[in-house]
């Protein structure tokens, strides 16, 4: 159970921040709300796992600001488990809601550059550099034009910077997001983009430059994580 918790946190968080750098337009367009229906599934490490629920990410300023809000349900050998997690990117700085502890996670955007997880803070630009994957081709959802982004582990549809539709592969679990109803330049208020009134934690570094309280991860993990995060990418 706690390592479906883990990669299901850490897939959230790489959709919400594929680019940190508060410096840089996230995204082609200036603000919008998308809806998202997200289902996978499979063997993973000899257990049998199938996942279904939804998830909305509302932006402004380019992707200077975004809240990305997701509720699943994973059955794990006829087993459910109901996950609900909430991530916020404010120029540069990353919240992830612990909502079993009822406290917020704050992660500064140069203390990921000196951790394990620096591919999280990497920005387009050194993405693009840096990744293995490939450009495969275009499509169009929802009347939305989409360049289609492929690697080892994932296939990403994006459309200026923003992902529309993905498709990733992790030990053995597909987990597949496509957007249902998109809205773009619209007007999103910050009380849209408020967190849950939970005490905020400033995350600060340890000896060993790993954000403390994020999950622990196997060298085979880090590795695909940062295989996964090279294909991350924007117009």
């Amino acid at each position: 159970m706690k390592q479906m918790k883990i990669w299901s946190v850490l897939f959230a968080f790489i959709v919400a921040a594929n680019t940190l750098d508060a410096e840089t337009k996230r995204y082609g367009i200036q603000s919008g709300i998308i809806e998202y229906i997200i289902s996978g599934g499979g063997n993973m490490m000899g257990i049998q796992t199938q996942i279904d629920g939804k998830s909305k990410t509302l932006f402004k300023e380019w992707g200077a600001v975004e809240l990305h809000e997701e509720t699943s349900k994973s059955v794990i050998m006829g087993r459910e488990e109901v996950t609900h997690q909430t991530t916020k990117i404010d120029h540069g700085k990353v919240y992830i809601v612990d909502y079993e502890q009822k406290i917020i996670h704050q992660y500064d955007h140069t203390m990921l550059i000196q951790s394990e997880y620096k591919e999280f803070a990497k920005s387009a630009k050194e993405v693009i550099l840096s990744m293995n994957g490939s450009k495969t081709g275009e499509e169009t959802i929802l009347g939305y034009i989409c360049e289609i982004w492929e690697a080892k582990h994932m296939k990403l549809w994006l459309h200026k910077g923003i992902m529309l539709k993905s498709k990733v592969r992790i030990m053995g679990r597909t987990h597949t997001t496509e957007a249902t109803n998109i809205q773009f330049n619209i007007s999103v208020s910050d009380e849209d983009l408020k967190l849950p009134d939970f005490p905020i934690q400033v995350r600060q570094d340890n000896k060993d430059n790993t954000p403390s309280q994020m999950p622990q991860m196997t060298p085979e993990q880090i590795q695909q994580m940062q295989e996964m995060m090279k294909n991350f990418t924007q117009k």
